[in-house]
């Protein structure tokens, strides 16, 4: 007689599990991606946390008992009327009123009788505008003719020179072409919108006319871009990000797309506040290997692998990490576990608490060091440890990934004493301090500054 096969049970159970736990991490997975799409469609941009929403609310004691009083004690209170407030106190667009040019027109009555005597006057101010205009300005050279001797037999011909215009051959002047590259560039206005704007004063432009002309003045300004690029990469710390953009394919390679998800690579000097951006079709290593081929110092980025391999192969660039992309992790994560992501948060309030105290009281390197070394170190230290530990023992999950993201990266958000040391050169270096100076200046001093991590934020 058969016998019937005994099942393991405890297996089984453990097979279910780990089946509901990777079906749970999915869900968690898909619900996080639906979540941010509808935060970029409807919500908030920022990452606001707050740790403790009691601390809003005014917390008064309402059962401490309060000393009596009684009539006599009373104090007898009188009002002085003060003089009325002046205009640009009472509205902050009268403040901004007061600085505009003032045209004056004067409302006589109809049919004033003969020995009417004036008694007083009243103003009105009202807010007028007046919409930009397009004027054709004429220069007149007159040329004139010039006897060289008595009998006029030889004569020359003497004029102004021509005028200098900024494109050949084009009756663009430069007003007009400054005009196109604002209203473009500053104002985000498509050039088919100025040319319908040209239309509503009586003054239309053709579309290619407009296209033209500002290609023409943007080639002109490609000089500045180059000057730009070289004082923005003279500072050896930078921060160096990238975002998508739309753009339309050019004919010849529509055969596939009409559009197609270009990168617009930023470079930020946040120290001499110098911006430049580099366009470029994808976000692949070569995308920034023409940038940085040059750059010798630290740039601050985020995750992306890009970086890390720049890093890897230029030995003069040092990659750190940027925090606020850690801390976005957990805020994605909140939502699905707010106890974990609601402590990593908090801890992260406390370091940029500290940061925001020193920047308040506008210390200068020195001091924030050692605020940082006494006060974010230990901070650290436990939130890195803390990662640590929920790491070993969460399954797959958003908060999962908050963590692993952290951990990998740990030693880049929180810098080494190696590399601190470069950060801490690069503060004291400026235009009129030598790159050797600084250097000089860390290492005299070097036995004050041993420390095990230090923040960057």
């Amino acid at each position: 007689m058969d016998t019937v096969p005994q099942k393991d049970y405890k297996q089984l159970y453990e097979q279910v599990h780990k089946e509901n736990q990777e079906l749970k991490a999915e869900l968690h997975k898909m619900q996080l991606q639906m979540n941010k799409f509808q935060q970029m469609l409807f919500g908030s941009k920022r990452d606001r946390f707050i740790d403790n929403p009691a601390q809003l609310l005014l917390e008064l004691n309402t059962t401490e008992a309060y000393p009596s009083s009684s009539l006599n004690d009373v104090k007898k209170v009188t009002y002085v009327k003060t003089d009325k407030k002046s205009r640009a106190e009472q509205s902050s667009l009268h403040a901004y009123l007061e600085k505009l040019p003032r045209v004056y027109e004067t409302g006589e009555p109809n049919h004033l009788p003969l020995g009417a005597e004036k008694i007083g006057e009243e103003q009105h101010e009202v807010l007028e505008y007046t919409p930009g205009k397009l004027f054709v300005r004429v220069i007149i050279t007159p040329r004139y003719k010039i006897n060289i001797n008595a009998d006029k037999d030889q004569t020359i011909i003497l004029s102004a020179p021509a005028p200098e215009q900024p494109l050949f051959k084009c009756i663009a002047g430069s007003t007009m072409l400054a005009h196109l590259i604002t209203a473009k560039i500053c104002d985000h206005m498509p050039l088919y919108r100025l040319s319908k704007a040209f239309e509503r004063i009586g003054s239309g432009l053709p579309y290619n006319t407009l296209l033209d002309w500002y290609g023409a003045a943007a080639d002109m300004i490609t000089p500045l871009y180059g000057s730009l690029r070289k004082e923005a990469l003279a500072f050896p710390y930078i921060h160096v990000d990238e975002t998508t953009l739309k753009v339309i394919c050019a004919e010849e390679n529509r055969s596939r797309q009409k559009i197609h998800d270009g990168y617009m690579w930023c470079y930020n000097n946040s120290i001499k506040k110098l911006v430049f951006f580099d366009y470029q079709p994808g976000r692949r290593q070569n995308c920034t290997i023409g940038i940085l081929k040059d750059f010798k110092g630290v740039i601050q980025t985020d995750g992306w692998q890009v970086y890390e391999k720049n890093a890897a192969k230029q030995k003069d660039i040092t990659q750190i990490c940027c925090l606020v992309h850690a801390r976005r992790k957990f805020t994605d994560a909140q939502v699905y576990d707010k106890e974990l992501a609601g402590y990593a948060l908090t801890r992260f309030n406390e370091l940029y608490a500290i940061e925001r105290v020193c920047k308040e009281q506008q210390l200068d390197y020195d001091q924030i060091r050692k605020i940082r070394q006494k006060e974010s170190v230990p901070i650290l230290d436990d939130l890195h440890k803390w990662m640590q530990q929920q790491y070993q023992t969460l399954p797959s999950a958003p908060i999962t990934a908050a963590l692993k993201y952290s951990l990998e990266r740990w030693d880049n958000l929180s810098l080494t004493i190696i590399r601190w040391r470069e950060i801490y050169v690069l503060s004291h270096w400026d235009e009129k301090t030598s790159y050797l100076q600084a250097v000089k200046k860390v290492l005299i001093a070097w036995p004050c500054y041993i420390a095990s991590l230090v923040p960057v934020l």
